[in-house]
């Protein structure tokens, strides 16, 4: 069974952070969201093995600290194949514009697709690619839990304005999202801000529907 925590590692960026634990010890994050060293220390006092870093897409705020995390861990890092050039590039990831901030590249990942299942022992997460925010982002789904990134947010969605972005794609992808819906609720832990439920994003959320 997976216990799965929320985090926010850098309060600059306002991004969360999630690391999902199983009974041996063993952890996976999902997005890295800011300071490596908060992250690391996270790991060490809670006695953590990180085994994966599961990035839900390549901007700044999100990939922050994957390096030093990952040099560190030795955890492997997932990510999408339209959004990889990210890790490597501080223009397309967005870093380069943001002030004070210094962008460590890494060249160290699997890349990911649609339908991928990544095994985290024994648990299934399931990866759907949600383009709309960027061209790679995705969500990861496991048990009843939508890992969302910035595709959907309580009672909204990602910006569709930086690059790659498409306000049409991210409404295709809503419609993904809202077919899982036939095999029950689900939690939802957005990229940012409050988590939420499936069910109240299609009956709330202007974007659905």
């Amino acid at each position: 069974m997976i216990k799965l925590s929320s985090h926010m590692f850098g309060y600059f960026f306002q991004a969360n952070s999630y690391i999902g634990v199983n009974e041996k010890g063993e952890a996976f994050a999902v997005d890295i969201g800011g300071e490596a060293e908060r992250f690391l220390k996270y790991l060490e006092e809670n006695d953590l093995k990180l085994k994966m870093i599961l990035l839900t897409h390549g901007h700044f705020d999100h990939i922050r600290g994957v390096a030093e995390v990952a040099e560190k861990t030795g955890a492997k890092v997932y990510i999408h194949s339209e959004d990889a050039s990210m890790l490597t590039d501080p223009e397309a990831s967005l870093a380069r514009f943001v002030g004070g901030t210094e962008f460590k590249a890494w060249n160290d990942f699997t890349e990911v697709k649609d339908g991928d299942v990544i095994d985290f022992d024994g648990t299934a997460i399931k990866v759907i690619h949600t383009p709309g925010h960027t061209k790679g982002s995705v969500c990861y789904v496991f048990d009843d839990v939508i890992l969302s990134g910035d595709t959907l947010f309580r009672g909204s969605v990602g910006r569709t304005d930086f690059p790659g972005g498409s306000h049409s794609e991210i409404l295709k992808s809503l419609d993904k999202l809202a077919a899982l819906a036939d095999n029950g609720d689900y939690k939802v832990y957005p990229g940012h801000n409050e988590e939420t439920t499936l069910s109240d994003e299609m009956k709330y959320n202007p974007y659905f529907g």
